[in-house]
């Protein structure tokens, strides 16, 4: 889920590429998302984060982040 939800914030970065300055807090969102793939530690701030500012995208990686799993 961690991984679908890294995909996610990719492409929400790339959509959102054009506007410089939301992307001053989706780049780290997305390394932070990356960094806890194999990691098993909660994730309910990024995935807040996540529903908050990054768009459509980011609303389905928000919800996939929330998600406990593995």
């Amino acid at each position: 889920m961690k991984q679908a939800a890294y995909i996610m914030l990719i492409l929400s970065c790339c959509t959102i590429g054009l506007l410089l300055i939301p992307l001053a807090w989706l780049i780290p969102m997305t390394l932070a998302a990356k960094r806890r793939i194999g990691n098993s530690e909660s994730a309910v701030g990024l995935g807040v984060c996540s529903i908050l500012f990054a768009g459509f995208f980011g609303l389905v990686a928000g919800i996939l982040l929330l998600i406990p799993g593995e």
